[in-house]
């Protein structure tokens, strides 16, 4: 396992765009913290939960074509924890790498623990 950064053969450019595609699918799994909290997140510009990534492909560079296997863990930050009793979900994430980065498809599944 490694961490998801430039070594992999993508742009940072490339990288941001999958990490920000991905990010959207996995908040459809995470639980919704109370409508006041939520409110003043988004008016601050910042979310509750911090991601960490784990690229689990073998073969370098990924090129278009390539299918890319990640490993997301999603923790809620500690300024929240009040809210929900589960704090950290696992999801795998496989997004197949089409030459237009922006049409890749993002399948994400919630690690089983």
């Amino acid at each position: 396992m490694q961490k998801f950064d430039l070594s992999c053969g993508l742009t940072k450019s490339q990288i941001g765009i999958i990490k920000y595609r991905v990010k959207r699918g996995i908040e459809r799994h995470l639980p919704i913290l109370p409508e006041f909290v939520e409110t003043k997140l988004f008016f601050e510009g910042r979310y509750a939960w911090a991601y960490s990534w784990c690229l689990l492909n073998n073969a370098f560079p990924i090129r278009p074509g390539d299918e890319i296997r990640l490993e997301v863990v999603a923790k809620l930050k500690k300024e929240f924890h009040q809210y929900q009793k589960r704090k950290r979900y696992e999801f795998l994430a496989k997004i197949n790498l089409r030459e237009d980065i922006y049409q890749s498809e993002v399948l994400i599944r919630v690690k089983l623990a």
